[in-house]
């Protein structure tokens, strides 16, 4: 009887993928090749040679921080594209392009790729849970070999094993930061229930420049914080796993320097990217940089409230003015945000606060003042990076908080 890596018999593979169906048309997004994208395509060429597999139908930028296959073609997450280097990019090519042994080479690969699908319906969930457990020990023997092609990608050798759970590392918290991106409030254009123009009141928009604001956030501010669970990822990299583990050097989610180059993508490019990530909506395209003030005022007025009643809490009464009120912030940030989340005074030998702590806090309470003088953000993704109501100055309260924290103060108004 034929049997696949791991053991499976050929005929339950193909009974679980279902019944054969036509070739899927190739997926309407950026098209990556020698003309499109080119520096990206040539390392897309390097890793299919290291994982010795044939090439995809065709291979094209996807708007998920993840490198998957639709049908037969090869799809790679722009966020993706941009935060590793041309090396880093290989490598997790090379792994995920990478198959055991087989006779059934695509029957091996279609089953992998089923294990990632999402069931659509109850009865789709059941035939799923018996797919994912009847191709467990498949999945295993994969993974030891792409974790292995991965190696032998960075070069081989230690520094190589190194190297190549920095790249699987690096693609993970990606996905994971950019995953947090697209589902914030601000990011996805889920809107408050009030007026905003020419927005809807309520429930998502459809921001073009979803991708541009990621790439923005990242070069200007820094990725959002996410939760990324390295005991999963390195169970799931048996041959990488104490490597994984390790603390990383440096941070993990930014724009690399030395990413294969991507050539600039026009507006339906970015929509069908974007159309990727965010929710079903037939409401009208929009940008995140035309985004109103009132797009993001009620967050900041939310944390701008929570630390005046935390003052209020530290100090047993109201301030007496703005004077007390910044002064409490800059000197005892500690007892504030304890105050802010239901916490007691810190202990008198608590460990001193960061020097900047006291100036971030009191930096919110600032940009909200100065939201409701009619000032606003330079950009919506850029907090307390501010325009006059003229738009004739710019004010960096974040530069304030590194620099002049008792600058702060005066702008509290």
């Amino acid at each position: 009887m034929a049997r696949l890596p791991g053991g499976l018999p050929v005929w339950r593979g193909r009974r679980l993928l279902g019944g054969p169906a036509d070739a899927p048309p190739p997926p309407a997004l950026p098209a990556v090749d020698a003309n499109h994208h080119a520096a990206l395509h040539a390392v897309v060429l390097d890793a299919l040679k290291f994982a010795d597999v044939a090439a995809p139908h065709s291979v094209h930028l996807g708007g998920a921080a993840a490198v998957r296959f639709d049908g037969g073609a090869l799809v790679i997450g722009l966020p993706l594209a941009w935060g590793l280097s041309a090396d880093q990019m290989r490598v997790l090519l090379t792994h995920e392009l990478a198959l055991p042994a087989s006779r059934h080479p695509d029957l091996v690969r279609n089953l992998l790729d089923a294990r990632r699908r999402a069931p659509a319906s109850e009865k789709a969930a059941i035939r799923h849970a018996r797919l994912l457990a009847a191709t467990e020990p498949l999945l295993a023997e994969a993974e030891q070999v792409r974790d292995a092609a991965a190696i032998t990608a960075a070069g081989g050798g230690l520094s190589a094993v190194e190297d190549a759970a920095r790249a699987l590392l690096k693609a993970a918290a990606i996905a994971a930061a950019f995953s947090a991106f697209a589902a914030s409030p601000l990011a996805s254009g889920t809107m408050s229930a009030f007026s905003t123009g020419s927005l809807p009141t309520t429930g998502a928009i459809r921001a073009e420049d979803l991708h541009a604001g990621w790439r923005l956030r990242l070069s200007r501010w820094g990725a959002p914080s996410a939760d990324l669970d390295r005991g999963d990822l390195a169970a799931r990299h048996p041959g990488l796993a104490e490597e994984l583990r390790a603390a990383a050097d440096g941070p993990l989610v930014t724009l690399d320097p030395d990413a294969a180059h991507v050539d600039e993508l026009d507006v339906p490019a970015l929509r069908s990217l974007a159309a990727q990530v965010l929710p079903a909506s037939d409401e009208p395209w929009v940008r995140l940089a035309d985004l109103p003030v009132e797009s993001y005022l009620p967050d900041v007025e939310r944390r701008a409230r929570q630390y005046v009643e935390a003052v209020n809490e530290v100090l047993g009464r109201a301030p007496d003015g703005r004077d007390e009120l910044a002064g409490t912030l800059l000197r005892r940030p500690v007892d504030v945000e304890r105050a802010r989340h239901g916490l007691p005074p810190a202990e008198a030998e608590a460990e001193a606060p960061p020097p900047w702590m006291g100036a971030a806090l009191l930096a919110v309470v600032v940009e909200y003042a100065l939201l409701r003088k009619g000032w606003r953000r330079e950009h919506p993704l850029l907090p307390r990076r501010l325009l006059s109501p003229d738009s004739a100055s710019v004010l960096d309260l974040n530069e304030l908080v590194r620099s002049d924290p008792g600058a702060l103060r005066t702008h509290l108004g």
